[in-house]
C-alpha cells in the first residue's frame, strides 16, 4: 500500500519513534506541509477503499473470520462489511449490497475519526512540539460486563494530574463468548463525572467471538452538559441497564492523546 508506506519517511524533530527518522532540528515549512500531505493522501485511500482487498466472487466471506479480508471487500469504490449471521455464518458470490450479506461502511462512520486524525495532523503543523499518540488494549471480564451500568469499569490509562485522556477512536471486540448478551447491549465510553459518552456502539448481542467493530463518537450534548472532563479516568459502561445472559469478555481497544 504506497501511500501507507509514505507515512514511513515523515520527519520527527526530536522524538525517537522507529522506522521514522529523528531530524534533532527544526522542521521546514515545507516538511510539515509535505507530512500533512501525506497523512492526507492515506484518509484518502481509506475512504475510498482502493486498500480494501476487492470483492471476489469465489471468496467465501465470514464476519467472524480472524482473517479481515474475509470480513471486508472493496467494490464500486465502497468499503463492505461482511453481516450475515446464518449457520453457517460464511457465504460466497453474493455481490456487495446492503441487506442480509453485506453493509456499508459509509464515510459517515469513518469521518468522526478522520477529523480526530486531521486535528492531529493540524496540532503537529502549529507547534515543534507535536503530541503522542497512544494506544492500548483493555480487557473487561464478563463478570464486570454484567454489571458495569451499576459498577462502570475504570479503564487503567497512565496520565498525570491535571491532564485530559482524548480518545481519538474505539473499538470494541468478544473474547471466550458462547452466549450473547440478551439485554442492554450497548457498550460505551465516558470520563468518570461526564453527562454524556464520547464513543459507544449496540455491540454486545454478538452470537459468537467477533473481531472489533469501530465504535460511533457521540456529537450530541445538549447546554449545560459535560463530555470531555480534565483530570479524571475514563470509564467503560453499558446503557440503560446491566446487561443479562452473556459470558463473553470485553476487549476496549483505544487510540487516544494526552492533552
Amino acid at each position: 500500500m504506497s501511500e501507507l508506506s509514505e507515512l514511513d519517511s515523515i520527519v520527527l524533530r526530536t522524538v525517537s519513534n522507529p522506522p521514522l527518522t529523528t531530524k534533532n532540528s527544526e522542521l521546514t515549512l515545507t516538511e510539515w506541509d509535505e507530512q500533512s500531505i501525506k497523512v492526507y493522501n492515506v484518509i484518502q485511500s481509506v475512504v475510498s477503499g482502493e486498500n480494501v482487498t476487492a470483492y471476489d466472487a469465489s471468496t467465501v466471506y465470514d464476519m467472524f473470520s480472524t482473517d479481515i479480508t474475509k470480513r471486508f471487500a472493496s467494490y464500486n469504490s465502497r468499503i463492505w462489511k461482511a453481516i450475515y449471521v446464518g449457520s453457517p455464518s460464511t457465504f460466497s458470490g453474493q455481490t456487495p449490497e446492503e441487506g442480509v450479506y453485506w453493509t456499508q461502511v459509509t464515510l459517515a462512520q469513518l469521518m468522526p475519526n478522520i477529523l480526530r486524525l486531521a486535528n492531529f495532523a493540524e496540532n503537529i503543523t502549529s507547534t515543534s512540539t507535536p503530541k503522542a499518540v497512544y494506544s492500548t488494549s483493555i480487557v473487561i471480564p464478563s463478570a464486570d460486563v454484567l454489571t458495569s451500568n451499576t459498577t462502570p469499569v475504570t479503564l487503567s490509562i497512565p496520565r498525570n494530574a491535571g491532564e485530559t485522556i482524548q480518545p481519538i477512536s474505539v473499538n470494541f471486540g468478544l473474547n471466550d463468548s458462547t452466549s450473547p448478551y440478551s439485554t442492554n447491549t450497548i457498550a460505551a465510553i465516558r470520563c468518570v463525572g461526564a453527562d454524556v459518552e464520547m464513543f459507544s456502539l449496540d455491540f454486545l448481542g454478538k452470537t459468537i467471538n467477533t473481531g472489533a467493530d469501530l465504535a460511533s463518537l457521540v456529537t450530541s450534548v445538549g447546554v449545560g452538559q459535560t463530555q470531555i472532563i480534565s483530570n479524571v479516568d475514563l470509564e467503560f459502561f453499558t446503557k440503560n441497564g446491566n446487561p443479562s445472559g452473556g459470558d463473553g469478555d470485553v476487549v476496549v481497544n483505544l487510540v487516544y492523546l494526552i492533552q
